[in-house]
């Protein structure tokens, strides 16, 4: 009986560290597949970084080229209110020298 009892603590002790190194193997395993997802986690995030860096980018760039053309229509009607007002102003300046001239004999 004893022997019986030596044989089965024999294989207690054999059947758990079997189940410890399967374990182990288990945890090292879970261990590398977190490692990956945490690396692969990261490289998305990156590159979402780059991708949302790229569309600030192109939405400045696209803001800037609208003020530019804003800017570049205000001069055109600046010009333009200049261009229909020198004729006025030339005559008005005219008949201000001309007044004082007459004034001043």
């Amino acid at each position: 009986m004893l022997a019986l009892l030596g044989g089965t603590e024999a294989e207690r002790e054999r059947l758990i560290t079997q189940a410890r190194r399967e374990a182990e193997q288990i945890v090292a395993a879970a261990r590398s597949a977190a490692d990956a997802i945490a690396a692969d986690a990261a490289q998305r995030a990156g590159t979402a970084r780059e991708q949302a860096a790229r569309q600030v980018m192109t939405a400045a760039r696209e803001q800037a080229d609208r003020t530019a053309e804003d800017a570049r229509q205000q001069a055109a009607q600046i010009r333009e209110l200049a261009r229909q007002r020198t004729p006025a102003l030339v005559s008005h300046v005219l008949g201000t020298i001309r007044q004082l001239q007459a004034e001043d004999p």
